[in-house]
């Protein structure tokens, strides 16, 4: 049994990522005839794969001649990637430095719809530590990063938020009404850091500080401890390696543009 070949679920994910690869290698756009020759996929079902990523965005069809183009939102998807692993790579050594400053857990969080995603976290050298891993998703208003990158949304955007996304609590301190959220987000912005006592983890504390440079907002970096060892007058003092973090890191993105 383990020797018999596996069948993939999903091949007709695979055929439209076959059509996806093909298209991108041509320099002009491709009839159907011609995608189905290079791709090895019968006419009928390059025509109904290229309906569906039509209809997404990720391919685009010119319209006289029924030829076909990668798509607007392949290309935005593919550049998003290329940013997020700018961004890792290039914050790495200020998230170091932070992580020997503070003493204590540091992550770098991108928004990812509605939620933050982790896209790298340096560990405290401390026997009790955060669990949390890279890759894993948080909500955006109960956690030190996601308020850190709603508060730097339009008000358009934080409608379309506040539309689809459900205020449930994770602990009592869980902010779960919408003015309050609202009240909340404005402190970020004058202040211009973001802290999350309990919120989300009932026994964490965090502090999160936006990547926002001329209305670009690149991710946001926190440090996190454990509420024992972590009282009010601890968490402030967070504030200012944050803030040198977050300029330097900054100042690194804007050389690299």
């Amino acid at each position: 049994m383990d020797n018999q070949k596996k069948t993939p679920y999903g091949t007709a994910v695979l055929k439209a990522i076959s059509i996806l690869e093909y298209l991108s290698e041509k320099e002009e756009a491709q009839g159907v005839s011609e995608i189905a020759r290079g791709t090895g996929l019968n006419k009928p079902t390059v025509f109904k794969l290229l309906e569906t990523l039509t209809l997404v965005g990720w391919v685009e069809k010119e319209e006289r001649e029924a030829r076909f183009r990668p798509g607007l939102s392949l290309i935005r998807l593919a550049q998003r990637s290329l940013d997020q692993m700018n961004v890792v790579k290039l914050t790495e050594p200020e998230l170091k430095q932070l992580n020997e400053e503070t003493g204590e857990t540091v992550h770098l969080g991108l928004l990812d719809k509605w939620q933050v995603v982790y896209v790298n976290k340096l560990e405290c050298k401390q026997t009790v530590r955060m669990y949390s891993q890279i890759g894993r998703t948080a909500p955006l208003y109960c956690t030190g990063i996601g308020k850190a990158l709603l508060s730097c949304l339009t008000e358009e955007e934080l409608g379309q938020f506040f539309a689809e996304t459900e205020l449930k609590p994770f602990t009592p301190q869980t902010i779960t009404r919408r003015e309050e959220l609202l009240q909340n987000l404005e402190e970020i912005r004058s202040k211009g850091y973001a802290v999350d006592k309990g919120e989300h983890e009932e026994e964490v504390r965090c502090m999160a500080i936006p990547l926002q440079h001329q209305n670009k907002v690149y991710g946001a970096v926190s440090v996190s401890a454990p509420r024992y060892r972590t009282d009010d007058e601890r968490l402030l003092r967070f504030f200012t390696p944050l803030e040198n973090c977050r300029r330097r890191i900054l100042e690194r993105l804007s050389a690299a543009i």
